[in-house]
């Protein structure tokens, strides 16, 4: 399996397995009244973007075998919302975390390690000239999928901030 695939397996992964834990479904169920709206909804957008642009992230490095450094920022981004989670960082919740949502999010912190070094990896194997390059992530998207993912984001955002209240 060549480096490019390991790294859109790993981005549809950690995708799919943070769209698992949207709050409201069937996994997160705790709730942070505490916080404003504009706090969760921040959140979730943060959650969101990184979800639906790491199954981008797949769909180019699947399709066009380069994504520069975008593996490496995903990786961290998830590593960073999983820890924090965990640690009891933030979100902060008066319920506790299910056993299912801990052990999603330590599958997730692992997949997340595992995506920062197939990109260092990636990276290592490009040529010079193309480490600069965003590798084409957003090229080979239509603009009405592109609409269409905008239009589901929104949606996942005020849907996870409505149930996190």
């Amino acid at each position: 399996m060549t480096h490019s695939r390991i790294v859109g397996l790993l981005a549809l992964l950690s995708a799919l397995n943070l769209a698992l834990m949207v709050p409201g479904g069937f996994v997160e169920t705790r709730v942070f009244p505490h916080y404003s709206v504009a706090v969760l909804a921040a959140f979730n957008v943060f959650l969101t973007i990184l979800g639906l642009g790491s199954f981008i992230l797949a769909y180019a490095a699947l399709r066009h075998g380069r994504t520069g450094m975008l593996p490496i920022v995903a990786g961290l981004a998830f590593v960073a919302v999983y820890v924090a989670d965990l640690l009891h960082i933030f979100p902060v919740s008066e319920n506790p975390m299910s056993t299912t949502l801990t052990i999603l999010e330590c599958i997730g912190t692992l997949l997340g390690l595992m995506l920062v070094a197939a990109g260092v990896r990636s990276m290592s194997l490009q040529h010079p000239s193309a480490q600069g390059d965003r590798g084409g992530v957003a090229n080979g998207l239509s603009r009405g999928l592109l609409m269409a993912m905008i239009a589901v984001g929104v949606g996942i955002v005020i849907f996870a901030t409505l149930s996190a209240m």
